[in-house]
């Protein structure tokens, strides 16, 4: 199919799209333009070397991209998950299909640090990184514990605040939350909202960013639960608002671990 012809396909497609209502579809479209934009405009101003325009030229087998910038850019889909409890995530190298992290912070030694890097790490690296096989993780510098734990501040909170350390509480048996459940439980007093996609368990603090209602009876797509009092978006990976709201508050991510089968949340660093 020539260009005109791919171009006048897709806008009659659209057209439908938006007739028919589809969101799922029509959510797909926007995060193609979301991927492509940034890249085009980046191309427009001659700057290929852009990682987000290395990306999409590597997708049109155009051009090699360094691994170590693919790897980084899955990184900074999860540094969001990993930041909201006082944690970071370093690349230290790539070789072949060992990806070596360094995992630090507040994260460090916790009894979510494994499930992070396993569940949040390991899965946007598989997404972008071709040829990835395993993750080898690295501890933290002897002095960078202390460091770290003295500069890592809550947003909003004062110069040299420290973050405590996650403190898990049970909120039941994790086969209770099969894939494709949405559900609200509560955890020392605080509403948190459960989903599980594709059999990964992931944590919310529940209540709508517009005015806190609840966001159990949603509908769940994918990772995407949609509000169902104002249809609003969130990815429950990161807490991130995903519809055209520009700008718009998302909900903060709740650590999650399974011990032993147990399924446990810490809603004191979220």
């Amino acid at each position: 199919m020539d260009f005109d012809a791919a171009v006048a396909a897709l806008g009659t497609l659209v057209d439908t799209l938006e007739r028919d209502g589809d969101e799922r579809a029509l959510m797909l479209l926007d995060l193609v333009d979301a991927v492509h934009r940034p890249a085009i405009e980046r191309l427009a101003a001659g700057d290929v070397g852009d990682p987000a325009a290395q990306a999409v030229l590597a997708m049109y087998g155009l051009v090699d991209v360094d691994p170590e910038v693919l790897v980084e850019e899955a990184l900074d889909a999860v540094r969001p998950y990993i930041e909201s409890h006082g944690g970071h995530v370093e690349l230290l190298r790539v070789e072949g299909g060992d990806i070596h992290l360094r995992l630090g912070g507040a994260c460090n030694g916790c009894a979510g640090s494994t499930v992070t890097l396993t569940r949040g790490i390991e899965e946007a690296l598989r997404d972008h990184v071709p040829g990835f096989e395993r993750i080898v993780a690295h501890a933290p510098a002897t002095a960078a514990p202390e460091l770290l734990q003295i500069q890592l501040v809550r947003p909003g909170g004062a110069a040299g605040a420290r973050l405590p350390r996650p403190v898990f509480a049970a909120v039941g048996r994790a086969s209770t939350f099969p894939p494709g459940s949405l559900k609200t439980v509560e955890a020392d007093g605080v509403a948190v909202l459960l989903a599980n996609v594709d059999g990964e368990l992931y944590a919310l603090r529940d209540g709508c960013s517009v005015d806190g209602r609840t966001l159990e009876g949603g509908r769940l797509t994918g990772a995407i639960v949609v509000c169902p009092w104002h249809n609003c978006a969130y990815d429950v990976r990161s807490g991130k608002r995903v519809d055209d709201e520009a700008g718009a508050r998302g909900l903060p991510v709740v650590p999650v671990a399974v011990q032993e089968g147990e399924l446990r949340v810490a809603v004191n660093v979220a």
